[in-house]
């Protein structure tokens, strides 16, 4: 099922022709074919799993708040799902600082599982779906800001989509403010190009995963270092263990810190996505150097005592 499939299933529902719940199943279906166009395609199975699983239960009320009026019904259920995962995600975390506590106090070897699923992003975006597609975006800036902050504007929006992948949602509201967006309008953006950067995100996220594997058994046998009862527990192995995922956590640390694993969409994407020229992209992130040497310069300037 294509996404111009997905925005006609609340017609489809009106008129009868699908029930409410083989809509859902649809989505379900649609979701688990192409889990990128959600921002899912980092996530391990049972992550996937369970999101599709909360889909089917809970996906019947997306027909019933949503409104055509509004924009497109595609948008509207990315929306939703964005804030099913941000949800997950802090059940997760919940688990996850939960679950450590308790077993820094454990000796067994049984427990030295990997946690595929650790994630550390929480902060939950107020999305809405958005009534503008993305090659109007471009002209909207023009039409919503004068004509001083317009340049402004789309200096911010190009800077955010080139950050696509590392931009937290409370950026996403305060650009999508500054450029008089709605904050679905910049998601989706962010949200496509992503998609389009799948490879590139499964290899960072593969290495986010072991690093962070690597930090939960760092903190683990910190932990049991610190509580054991020396005279009947092996301190040397425990003080190896430790070293060696230390080691390992601080080297998954400085090689994500390396070019080769930054996610950053190309120019031309960007200019495809918003339907412009790959030069007037360049021109955008030019103006936004030159902007920031000048206010350097400036800092530079304010701190020279007189």
């Amino acid at each position: 099922m294509d996404t111009k499939k997905i925005d006609d299933l609340p017609d489809l529902v009106q008129a009868g022709t699908l029930s409410k719940e083989e809509a859902v199943k649809k989505i379900a279906e649609y979701i688990f074919r192409e889990p990128y166009r959600f921002g899912l395609a980092g996530f391990d199975d049972d992550f996937k799993s369970e999101i599709i699983l909360t889909v089917l239960q809970k996906g019947a009320q997306v027909f019933k708040r949503f409104d055509k009026n509004c924009g497109a019904f595609g948008s509207y259920l990315y929306a939703f799902v964005r804030g099913l995962i941000l949800t997950q995600k802090r059940e997760d975390i919940r688990k996850f600082i939960a679950d450590s506590n308790m077993k820094a106090f454990s000796y067994s070897e049984n427990s030295e599982r990997t946690d595929e699923s650790l994630s550390f992003i929480v902060a939950e975006p107020k999305v809405r779906y958005a009534p503008v597609s993305n090659t109007k975006i471009w002209k909207a800036l023009s039409r919503r800001c004068n004509a001083t902050n317009a340049s402004d504007a789309k200096t911010a929006l190009i800077l955010a989509l080139k950050s696509s992948y590392y931009i937290p949602a409370s950026s996403v509201d305060e650009v999508s403010s500054y450029c008089k967006l709605q904050s679905a309008e910049l998601q989706r953006l962010i949200a496509e190009l992503n998609s389009l950067l799948y490879s590139r995100i499964e290899r960072r996220n593969t290495i986010v995963r072991r690093r962070d594997n690597a930090y939960y058994f760092h903190r683990k046998y910190y932990m049991q270092l610190k509580l054991c009862d020396k005279e009947k527990t092996d301190t040397e192995l425990l003080l190896k263990k430790y070293r060696k995922q230390t080691e390992s956590w601080k080297h998954k640390n400085k090689e994500l810190r390396e070019s080769r694993w930054r996610v950053c969409p190309t120019n031309k994407m960007i200019a495809n996505i918003l339907g412009i020229c790959e030069r007037q992209v360049s021109h955008y992130i030019t103006r936004a150097q030159k902007l920031i040497r000048e206010k350097e310069r400036e800092t530079e300037t304010t701190d020279i005592p007189e």
